[in-house]
């Protein structure tokens, strides 16, 4: 019998174009996988990125930026490569791992990584090189010219079915071989050094290492500059805890410096005349309410009055209703007067307020440092643009203005009530506590 047997299964991939998580380090190298302590430590050597990950703030828990921004072309390749390292699969694709990287670094990753490391394991590796000193090293070579295959083989099937491109490829291997012994002589002389582990730290450039310090130091600085601004409790918890998450975790509560600033944009005039016009609203519909209620015990009292002196004349026995009358007319039409007023200064102080909220955003965001942006993921400045602004410009008004209304509505009431039946006042400590602890639970659960 004969058939075809096809076994499909998970393979690690490295992309010449490096893809890099918005996370941290070591996240980025695992990638999801269960951590363990030494093979991480196996693939961080093979990939020299212990000399870059001891310069970090906090070594490879520091957040890297929105593509690996804030790192260098070889720094983000050699993250790359190290998570397909990391990945227990049987297949390894690389995709010119070598591109981004200097003469050291690739053979470094050459020698301990693919040629120790993969070998060592039995794993298929796949690479996609321009480095032809490696050729000995491949047991199966595919040469690609203009995207067809030009030649298939072993390095000795080659030689022997075409001597002219094997030449060439021998003429170009040692030039790239001496190349590599040149810049290893001069390393040696200039730092002493002769180990090529060590000649691979030196090999970074000062203003490299440089860069990536000061961009993470004042990632550090930011993050705590925008904690500051929190309550004195959130930032001591916060201090064992990463840094951008507090942050957003801290994003879902409504501190109350923010109410304040939110309320300080409406100016001197909007914030007065928002505040007078909900207090006189409010005191006309109590006022409704009173002479409504006068109006009526007035009738009654009068009609049972008229009762006990058996008025005969029409005259006498009609209660008089025209001062009430005018008197609700004045009232009813102040208090429409007023609900205009007051929906007038609602939608005004929200206009003002967003509009300088607005212009406060854009000029920080364009004035910020070049690392702000190298730190912070696009898509959250975005959201502040637009998610966070559609809030301020349509929800906040109006719910603002739901939260007077009630707050005052609730005040007046108790007031009356109290007025009218002071033994409401005993009931009213226990109720308030218990109205606390109520809508404390739904403000968590309604987040």
């Amino acid at each position: 019998m004969e058939g075809n047997s096809r076994r499909r299964s998970a393979v690690a991939y490295a992309a010449q174009k490096p893809w890099i998580l918005n996370t941290t380090v070591e996240e980025n190298i695992t990638f999801g996988n269960p951590f363990n302590k030494q093979r991480y430590k196996t693939v961080i050597d093979a990939c020299s990125l212990q000399p870059d990950i001891d310069i970090l703030p906090q070594g490879d828990q520091t957040q890297i930026g929105e593509r690996g921004i804030n790192l260098s072309g070889g720094q983000r390749q050699r993250i790359s490569v190290a998570r397909s390292l990391y990945q227990q699969t049987n297949v390894v694709f690389l995709d010119d791992p070598f591109s981004a990287l200097d003469i050291h670094l690739s053979d470094h990753l050459m020698q301990d990584g693919i040629l120790k490391l993969l070998q060592d394991e039995k794993r298929t590796v796949v690479l996609v090189t321009h480095k032809l000193q490696y050729l000995p090293h491949a047991d199966w070579i595919i040469a690609m010219k203009d995207g067809t295959i030009q030649r298939e083989g072993t390095l000795k099937d080659i030689q022997n079915s075409d001597p002219e491109l094997f030449e060439l490829w021998k003429t170009l291997m040692n030039r790239q071989d001496q190349e590599l012994e040149k810049c290893v002589l001069s390393m040696n002389r200039e730092n002493h050094y002769f180990v090529l582990q060590e000649t691979i730290a030196e090999s970074k450039t000062a203003m490299e290492r440089k860069n990536l310090r000061r961009a993470m130091y004042s990632r550090e600085a930011l993050l705590k500059t925008l904690q500051e601004s929190e309550d004195e409790e959130d930032i001591i918890e916060s201090d064992d805890e990463d840094n951008l998450s507090s942050v957003l975790r801290q994003r879902a509560k409504m501190p109350w410096h923010a109410c304040g600033k939110y309320l300080s944009s409406a100016g001197c005039l909007l914030l007065p005349l928002l505040i007078v016009s909900q207090l006189f609203k409010h005191t006309v519909m109590v006022a409704i309410d009173y002479w409504l209620a006068k109006w009526t015990s007035d009738a009654i009292q009068f009609k049972i009055e008229a009762e006990k002196i058996n008025c005969t004349l029409i005259q006498d026995c009609r209660f008089n209703h025209s001062s009430y009358t005018i008197v609700f007319s004045i009232l009813c039409c102040l208090g429409i007067v007023l609900c205009l007023v007051t929906s007038i200064a609602v939608e005004w102080t929200g206009l003002k307020v967003t509009k300088e909220l607005h212009k406060s955003l854009l000029n920080k965001v364009i004035l910020a440092p070049m690392r702000f942006f190298e730190t912070t993921p696009l898509g959250n400045i975005l959201n502040r643009f637009s998610a966070d602004t559609n809030i301020i410009d349509q929800h906040i008004p109006a719910t603002l203005e739901c939260l007077s209304r009630s707050t005052l509505l609730c005040v007046s009431a108790l007031a009356v009530i109290s007025y009218v039946t002071p033994v409401f006042l005993i009931t009213l400590a226990p109720l308030a506590v218990a109205y606390y602890f109520i809508q404390k639970y739904f403000r968590v659960a309604s987040r």
